[in-house]
């Protein structure tokens, strides 16, 4: 149980750190690079099961504290879809190789997003549709980047459970 119970501290503190870095509107290059490392950061501290329910939530966390452009609602499966691929991808090929499980991670889930705005619901918003774009993939590189380095430093403190 106390196992359980540190984890589960644990992504509930990786899961308000997310909530901040969307309270803060600093930007959709720091809030996406911000919530992307913590998902990634989940990977490695509480198992892809937490990281995957931090990523389902952190959207519809969006959506109900306003921060969600109205417009991006019909989006948040497909964000939900692209956060879960995102760790997913993450964890299997990290096996590997760590870099080439951030790209391949950063790749999937910019494939996913583009497509959800640029190809399905293609009648949205110019802004958004560029938002939903090449943005995407920078923020999740940089994001796998910035976790990286973060459960490095964790890792040698002896923070990790997985």
């Amino acid at each position: 149980m106390k196992g359980n119970l540190n984890i589960l501290t644990k992504a509930a503190v990786l899961l308000a750190v997310a909530i901040v870095f969307q309270l803060a509107k600093m930007g959709q290059y720091v809030t996406g690079t911000g919530i992307n490392a913590v998902l990634i950061a989940a990977v490695g501290v509480c198992g892809l099961p937490w990281a995957a329910a931090i990523g389902a939530m952190t959207p519809v966390l969006a959506v109900v504290l306003g921060v969600q452009p109205p417009p991006t609602v019909v989006l948040v499966p497909f964000i939900i879809s692209g956060n879960i691929l995102y760790v997913i991808l993450f964890k299997v090929v990290k096996r590997y190789n760590e870099y080439i499980g951030v790209i391949a991670a950063a790749a999937g889930k910019f494939i996913l997003l583009y497509t959800a705005a640029n190809v399905i619901f293609n009648k949205l918003p110019a802004p958004i549709k560029l938002a939903f774009g090449f943005p995407q993939l920078i923020t999740a590189a940089a994001g796998g980047a910035v976790a990286l380095i973060i459960l490095r430093a964790v890792k040698e403190k002896k923070f990790t459970d997985k």
